[in-house]
Parts: structure tokens; C-alpha cells; sequence
């Protein structure tokens, strides 16, 4: 028992990294209780919760800020342009690239991914909260997509670009809570514009809120070091995911809280 038990454990420290959260939760108060006979359920915060299912959560925010962070396409920032956005109102075209774009390869020739592979990416984000629909892709700037019906794939050219501190979104899950059905991750976003070896700090993409500028740690952008200076300032964001029919995560809504 003491084996699973360390192992639970692990995992349980890897998903709060993951989700940010591990800074400033005390761990001892955290963890509370393994059940025996179902080795990966465990009672956080006084919910019973499935520990591999947070990997879920991680992957569909990983997939948000790979798509939405760097200003490559059109869609750069869509999750953050609005005050809510809920999974039912996703743009479909939108949300088919979500499922797309962790999937690129950079090449100035032509790739394909198959069709079952992106609806099942499709449905692992957004259940079946949105509804598929395969079809090309208007992006913009490096990236084309185009659907073959025939084949059931599609065919992208996603051309090599230097993306060195090209202007971005940058994100800090700072909080995670869970409930019966669902996890929501609290994050506060930066935008940063950079020029050699600084970087300035806004709250969004208009640029209409400078907050300062800061030095690039390691050709970084310390979050820390921005959140420290400017954090009552930057836009928070709470991100929801519930429970969907197959008893998995799913992304629900986004919401701007301050």
C-alpha cells in the first residue's frame, strides 16, 4: 500500500505543477485520503476526484495556449476577447483548429492529419458541448488548411517562420478549485510585446493598458517577476471544465473576472 500510496502522491504533485497550483498549496493539508480499492481516486479538498483525469485538464490548456499565444494566425488571443466565452458558443472553425494546431508540423511542404484524429482531439476538448464539423480552414499569415472530403484528411502547409519573441500571450494558472463536476483554473494573463532584450507588459493585445517593462530573464519572460510587479493590474481569468457524458473533462466556458 505505501508503493501506491507514493505513487498517488507523485502523480498528484506532478498534475499541481502542471496546473500551477503546487506554490501554494501546504501539501500535508492537502492530500487527505487514498482509497485502497481504487487506487488513482483520491479526496482533494474534500473531493473524491479521479487524479489521472487532471492530465485532461492540462492537455486542453496546453492546447488553448499553443493555438491561441503566439500572433501566427487570425484567431491569435480569441479565448481572451471576450468577457465569456462558453464552449457552446466556441466558433467551430475555431475550435476545429484548436484540435488541429498542437498537431502541426513546421514544414514549407505539405502534411496531412487524418480526419479521426482531429474529431477525436475535437471531442476530448469540447465533448459533446460543440458539435464537429470537418472542413478548410481560413487562418492566415503561414498556415493553410484545406479539408479533403474525399480522403478524409486534412492537408496544411505550416511554413518555417523564426518565431523568436514574436509578441505573445503569456499565462499563470495562480489558482485551481475543485467541485463535484468540475475543475475550474484561476490564471492571470500577460501580454508581452518584445523588443531585444526586454519585454513590455500590457494587459491585452490592444495595447491599451501599459503596465511597464521588464528584463528577459535567460531570453525569458519571468511571470513571476510580472505578477509580483503588476498583478492587481493584469486580467484574471477563471477556466472551466466539467464532466462531460463520458464521465471526462471537458472545456466548459472562460470568464474574465477582473
Amino acid at each position: 500500500m505505501e508503493n501506491k500510496k507514493g505513487f498517488v502522491i507523485t502523480i498528484i504533485i506532478l498534475i499541481l505543477l502542471l496546473l500551477g497550483t503546487s506554490g501554494y498549496i501546504v501539501y500535508d493539508k492537502f492530500f487527505t485520503k487514498v482509497e485502497e480499492e481504487k487506487e488513482y481516486i483520491t479526496v482533494i479538498n474534500d473531493v473524491s476526484i479521479d487524479v489521472n483525469k487532471l492530465y485532461k485538464v492540462g492537455n486542453i490548456l496546453n492546447a488553448f495556449d499553443k493555438t491561441f499565444a503566439i500572433n501566427d494566425s487570425k484567431y491569435f488571443g480569441y479565448i481572451y476577447n471576450v468577457k465569456i466565452l462558453e464552449a457552446r458558443d466556441f466558433d467551430k472553425k475555431i475550435a476545429t483548429y484548436v484540435s488541429i494546431y498542437p498537431e502541426i508540423i513546421k514544414s514549407n511542404t505539405e502534411q496531412t492529419i487524418s480526419n479521426a484524429k482531429i474529431k477525436n482531439r475535437y471531442e476530448y476538448i469540447f465533448g459533446k458541448l460543440l458539435e464537429y464539423n470537418p472542413g478548410s480552414l481560413d487562418v492566415g499569415e503561414n498556415i493553410k488548411i484545406e479539408y479533403d472530403e474525399t480522403n478524409k484528411e486534412y492537408k496544411y502547409i505550416a511554413a518555417i517562420t523564426n518565431n523568436d519573441h514574436k509578441n505573445e500571450y503569456l499565462a499563470k494558472n495562480i489558482k485551481t478549485k475543485l467541485k463535484d463536476d468540475s475543475v475550474v483554473i484561476t490564471r492571470k494573463i500577460v501580454y508581452a510585446e518584445y523588443t531585444d532584450s526586454k519585454a513590455t507588459i500590457y494587459t491585452d493585445s490592444t495595447k491599451n493598458t501599459k503596465l511597464g517593462i521588464v528584463k528577459l530573464q535567460d531570453g525569458e519572460v519571468s511571470l513571476e517577476e510580472v505578477i509580483g510587479k503588476y498583478g492587481s493590474k493584469l486580467n484574471t481569468y477563471e477556466i472551466t471544465f466539467k464532466l462531460g457524458s463520458d464521465d471526462e473533462y471537458n472545456f466548459y466556458k472562460i470568464e474574465r473576472t477582473k
